[in-house]
């Protein structure tokens, strides 16, 4: 019996409704100060929002991506399905580590920090092997591409994201060192996939 084809507008629906619920709950982790001392507490609080920017962004780049490598599928199979929610897994994971890099870098010791850091690396390796192995599957069924020049663009996109664990790696040995220069690095990493994606989308 032959494998039956769908649409990717399921697949799309859901993937937004994953990436919706991951931002609202990044925002949710942001505190309110105690009243009578709203200025102080909201200085004490900028690790936890340095952390928001950085998964807000992260989250984003990977939105964007998503809508780039979809718009260039046309149908989909049971594979593409499965292989599109270990993309959601790494997002869906994202607000964790966040919030633990908020109390880390606010209470924490230098251990702490580390740690906090190093768990963030976990998503966006998740992120890059589920974004590899997604293309490459395409790459091997363009029958489910709208385009044969679509091909390319999945073998680029394959070699594009396996490539973007380098500097996570390179960040998460920094985090032993320096937490909040491996913080920024990680949001120089979120900020450059997220331009880099939002132009592929614009072709």
């Amino acid at each position: 019996m032959a494998t039956r084809l769908s649409d990717t507008d399921r697949i799309e629906g859901f993937s937004d409704a994953v990436f919706a619920i991951a931002i609202t709950l990044l925002v949710l982790d942001l505190s309110v100060p105690q009243p009578g001392r709203f200025a102080a507490g909201l200085l004490e609080e900028w690790p936890s929002y340095l952390a928001y920017l950085t998964a807000f962004v992260t989250i984003a780049g990977v939105w964007v991506h998503h809508h780039s490598v979809f718009t260039r599928v046309s149908r989909a199979e049971p594979a593409i399905v499965i292989l599109n929610l270990f993309v959601l897994l790494g997002v869906s994971l994202v607000p964790w580590p966040t919030r633990l890099i908020g109390a880390s870098l606010r209470d924490g010791e230098l251990a702490d920090q580390s740690a906090s850091l190093v768990v963030f690396a976990v998503p966006s390796v998740i992120l890059a092997l589920a974004w590899f192995t997604l293309s490459r599957a395409l790459v091997r069924r363009p029958h489910l591409l709208a385009e044969v020049a679509d091909t390319d663009y999945m073998r680029r996109n394959a070699r594009r994201t396996l490539l973007t664990i380098i500097p996570t790696v390179l960040a998460t040995g920094l985090a032993f060192f320096a937490p909040l220069a491996a913080l920024a690095v990680y949001l120089l990493i979120a900020a450059y996939f997220l331009a880099t994606s939002a132009r592929q989308s614009a072709h």
